[in-house]
């Protein structure tokens, strides 16, 4: 194997070792989010919810599958450009959570726990926007409007209307299970090309 094909291969490893984890992930955030759909909206939103607790499985599968396989592969070097990506999602991780936190306890602290789904919803897809520019990518561009405009429609929903606490979840719910299941589903395909790179090379 030459130099180049090696360091390629290095790469592709500890790219599939880091995203193995995340169909995972996201099908138990996916669920999280779709559990308001039956509070919510009764025997249409559990239907719906048991479509996506399928869709889950499948996530899990491949995510348990491919944390099995990357299990087996040595563990490289990390080059640069990979402890750039750790150091920067450090930051933003720091950045999105802590912010995440104090908002969740400051709203539970002054009753105001309608809000706190709307919240988290709208702090997560926000993050999704620098990601894109660390990863140097386009899906979280695409991902990142559907958490946000959900969670802006339900906070308007619970600032103009007597709706239920449960409704204002599953309305922002909407946009943070469509987002989790479009990443689980990235990440999946993702994981299908390294692995195959990683044996080809």
């Amino acid at each position: 194997m030459t130099v180049q094909g090696s360091a390629k291969r290095g790469e592709a490893i500890i790219a599939a070792k880091s995203s193995a984890p995340f169909p995972i992930l996201m099908a138990v955030f996916m669920l999280i989010y779709a559990v308001w759909f039956g509070l919510a909206w009764g025997l249409i939103g559990w239907a719906v919810f048991a479509l996506l607790v399928v869709y889950a499985g499948w996530l899990i599968f491949h995510g348990v599958s491919a944390v099995y396989a990357v299990a087996q592969l040595p563990q490289p070097e990390p080059t640069p450009e990979v402890n750039r990506i750790g150091k920067q999602m450090q930051i933003l991780s720091a950045l999105t959570y802590i912010p995440l936190w104090i908002v969740i306890i400051l709203l539970a602290v002054f009753s105001l726990q309608r809000y706190i789904m709307p919240a988290l919803t709208l702090i997560i897809g926000m993050h999704f926007v620098p990601q894109a520019k660390i990863f140097h990518r386009t899906i979280d561009y695409c991902l990142a409007p559907l958490a946000i405009v959900a969670a802006l429609a339900a906070f308007y929903i619970a600032l103009t209307t007597n709706a239920s606490w449960q409704m204002v979840y599953a309305v922002s719910g909407i946009g943070g299970a469509l987002a989790t299941a479009g990443y689980g589903l990235y990440m999946v395909m993702i994981l299908r090309r390294l692995i195959r790179e990683i044996d080809q090379v």
